[in-house]
């Protein structure tokens, strides 16, 4: 059976109509080279056409990538003010260390004492924001210039309304014509500003958490606080700020109400470690049961400071463990759940409290804390 022939389209005047591929020379042109190679034969302008279109195509798609990665260059540039979400980061984060070093009170300093910090082992670092005891752009320096990369430390900072004791403006810096800071700025207002500068004085795109600082016992009206909370929430939504806190609260009803009235549950509570607020003895299993960390300062300057550091007993055991008794009641602390914050300005006591509070860690009998106890407070261990 002879095969099957197409059907031929009309021929014009000029001959085969050269935009239409026939099958009786793609099938019989014995002289052809193959069907391809003929139709480009017949089809050269069709065909440049054609590779121009495409090649046009590419060089558009090729700028436009170019251009979208410039935008994104800029806006990572910008972010340094405005944060970034810190979820499409894609790094392995640091966590909250055991221990923390404590910015306050450094001064000009405060850049090289935080540096030596980093590389002495120290991983959390806690400074504050408009807060006339901190300079936090010297925190932002010193851990630049420390060499470890931002995802393996922890910063941490504190919004002060300005109304708070120890509110200043010397680390608004933002030379924007934001700062100093107007003073009619709304509670939510402070809150944004505040960030803002942090950001930038940290020299970071997220802020790993942001505690509300409270003076002492004197409480902030809990309508104000709850105000900051939840423009704070907004920013921890965003991905900016990973955790929030909040400082010198030693009153079970007011952490109670912030909790639950909070979207955003506290994290960490910062507290002082001293005798006249009975050490959060009772509190203590309510931030256990909140999972908040208990985060504690004038541990050595306050009164169980005082206590044990001139005590026989307790240079014994500190001895017996090869340690100082500075370090002892750091790890005492620890021991009780808690959090230290440590100011040193020696790096050979940071290199010593790291080794000895992390890296090899205390090891306790329960004789050994029921004597720090009884020297501070018996009920600390019971």
């Amino acid at each position: 059976m002879p095969p099957l022939r197409s059907r031929q389209p009309k021929s014009d005047s000029a001959g085969t109509n050269p935009l239409i591929i026939h099958r009786d020379s793609y099938y019989y042109d014995k002289t052809s080279k193959g069907n391809a190679e003929s139709f480009c034969r017949r089809n050269k302008a069709q065909v440049i056409i054609i590779i121009a279109i495409v090649l046009c195509s590419i060089f558009l798609a090729i700028k436009t990538n170019l251009i979208n990665h410039s935008d994104v260059t800029s806006n990572q540039e910008n972010n340094v003010n405005e944060g970034v979400n810190v979820n499409q980061l894609k790094l392995q984060l640091a966590p909250m260390g055991s221990i923390v070093y404590g910015a306050k009170g450094k001064g000009k300093d405060t850049a090289k004492f935080v540096k030596e910090a980093i590389q002495s082992g120290f991983r959390h670092i806690a400074t504050g924001g408009f807060h006339n005891e901190y300079d936090e752009a010297g925190v932002g320096e010193g851990w630049k210039e420390s060499g470890v990369p931002r995802n393996e430390l922890y910063l941490q900072t504190l919004f002060l309304a300005k109304t708070v004791n120890g509110y200043g403006t010397q680390n608004c810096n933002l030379g924007d014509g934001s700062c100093p800071p107007s003073n009619d700025l709304s509670i939510e207002d402070q809150v944004h500003l505040s960030i803002k500068s942090s950001l930038h004085n940290l020299q970071t795109e997220y802020i790993d958490a942001v505690l509300i600082h409270n003076f002492r016992a004197t409480l902030q009206p809990y309508d104000e606080t709850i105000l900051a909370w939840k423009a704070l929430e907004d920013y921890v939504n965003r991905g900016v700020i990973r955790h929030l806190g909040i400082v010198s609260v030693h009153d079970k009803e007011y952490l109670t109400k912030l909790h639950d009235d909070a979207k955003i549950k506290p994290t960490i509570i910062q507290n002082r470690f001293h005798a006249n607020r009975g050490y959060d003895i009772s509190l203590r299993p309510m931030f256990k049961e909140m999972g908040m960390a208990n985060q504690l300062f004038w541990i050595l300057t306050g009164s169980a400071g005082g206590r044990v550091r001139k005590n026989d007993d307790v240079k014994a055991i500190a001895d017996s463990k090869g340690v100082t008794p500075q370090i002892l009641l750091y790890s005492f602390t620890m021991e009780l759940g808690g959090t230290p914050l440590i100011g040193s300005k020696n790096i050979n006591h940071m290199k010593e409290d790291v080794d000895a509070l992390v890296t090899q860690g205390l090891k306790w009998e329960k004789k050994d804390l029921v004597t720090m106890a009884n020297i501070i407070n018996k009920k600390l261990i019971e």
